[in-house]
């Protein structure tokens, strides 16, 4: 008996406390809510690349924030609106030239709210999130997002923006394995890795494109003849010859054409050789192996004198 009247006693005390907290909490939105008309706040805007499950562009995004700043009473000027487009928040070395400029511009005490389309916008890995909440530590800074916000000053705010990182940086590292997985099981059909067109052959990778064959061959044999790459770029230059990217020829890119085993038939994955393509051959493996052979004598005597 007596221990039921203590936990009822702690079950009334956990209801005080918790009524508390909420009724704290309440009065300090409120207090805040009221404060902010006519303060400083900072846009972010991003997307990655076509494989984002979310691909809200970043023209988009800027104008969801820039209604809502005005439902709160914010001010954004154009130079606190920062974009990363085309950037991934998830690889670890990739650049964000806009978030960095952010996050100087909060941790210098410019702007006290960061409005984005959505939390994971801002950050996808968690290193991320804790260098801003380090900022946060020094300046009241609060988060807003379409349906959501968060205090970064406020514990729970805090723990909960933990758990939406760290779910968003497991969606990628899922989209990633499921992308490795795809390349792999392409590579073992035989199949080649989709992305950029390929010179020579159509966006499959499968097809033959015959004009660009022609200037294949014709930059195998020629090279083979003792015509160098500046040589054969110059050439494709004046005839007005451009690469599958629409670019114009330069030695580096003739270069990299006579080092493409695709147009040979071989198979590659992560640098690796692992066999022949289901793809026509455009130069056979002799000529490939012979150019190969000729570019490593001519890189020795380069070297040696």
């Amino acid at each position: 008996m007596a221990e039921d009247d203590d936990n009822q006693q702690a079950d009334a005390r956990l209801r005080r406390a918790l009524r508390a907290r909420q009724t704290a909490g309440a009065q300090r939105a409120k207090r805040h809510r009221s404060d902010w008309t006519g303060e400083a706040a900072a846009i972010y805007c991003r997307i990655s690349h076509v494989n984002d499950d979310d691909q809200t562009g970043v023209e988009r995004q800027e104008r969801i924030c820039r209604e809502l700043a005005d439902r709160l009473g914010l001010v954004v000027t154009e130079d606190q609106v920062f974009v990363d487009n085309n950037r991934s928040a998830w690889q670890r070395k990739r650049k964000r030239p806009g978030w960095d400029a952010l996050l100087a511009e909060a941790g210098e005490g410019r702007v006290r709210h960061v409005l984005t389309y959505h939390p994971d916008r801002l950050m996808r890995q968690p290193r991320d999130l804790e260098e801003l909440l380090q900022i946060a530590d020094d300046h009241d800074i609060t988060l807003h997002g379409q349906a959501n916000r968060r205090d970064l000053s406020d514990p729970d705010d805090r723990f909960f923006l933990r758990i939406e990182v760290a779910h968003a940086c497991r969606s990628s590292d899922d989209t990633s394995r499921r992308l490795i997985d795809a390349l792999i099981d392409r590579a073992q059909d035989g199949r080649p890795h989709t992305g950029k067109r390929r010179y020579g052959y159509d966006k499959t990778g499968m097809e033959i494109v015959p004009e660009e064959a022609e200037i294949v061959r014709e930059i195998f044999t020629r090279f083979l003849d003792g015509v160098s790459p500046f040589q054969l770029a110059k050439e494709l230059y004046a005839r007005g010859e451009k690469t599958a990217e629409g670019r114009n020829w330069s030695p580096s890119r003739v270069r990299d054409l006579l080092d493409n085993r695709h147009v040979t038939g071989i198979r590659v994955f992560r640098g690796e050789e692992i066999g022949n393509g289901e793809w026509p051959a455009i130069i056979d493996r002799g000529t490939w192996q012979e150019v190969r052979e000729r570019r490593a004598y001519r890189a020795a005597q380069l070297a040696s004198g």
